[in-house]
């Protein structure tokens, strides 16, 4: 990575305060790394969620809307819209035993 001397003081306000945040030498490094691109960082919500719904996909069991609903305080609606691909998946699943076609 190449040196780079950068001065607080020639810094913009937004530039300072994202110096701020995350200290010179990360500021740096993102300088060096994305000059002249936009960044896009999403809202703490939205990261927060994805975590979440991951979490409730793989808590999901097939059946236990409720259960998860209370979990995460959610409603069952929402719940049911998360894992609405997982169910899918379940249902074309072969039932344990049978034979898929690709065995016949």
């Amino acid at each position: 990575m190449p040196e780079f001397d950068i001065i607080y003081e020639d810094l913009s306000p937004d530039q300072q305060e994202l110096c701020d945040c995350i200290g010179m030498e990360a500021y740096g490094k993102i300088v060096t790394r994305y000059s002249g691109q936009s960044l896009y960082i999403p809202k703490l919500e939205s990261v927060l969620r994805s975590s979440r719904d991951e979490k409730i996909r793989s808590d999901f069991n097939g059946y236990n809307y409720k259960f998860l609903a209370l979990k995460y305080n959610l409603s069952e609606r929402t719940i049911r819209m998360i894992t609405s691909d997982i169910l899918q998946e379940k249902k074309n699943a072969p039932i344990e035993g049978q034979l898929t076609f690709d065995e016949i």
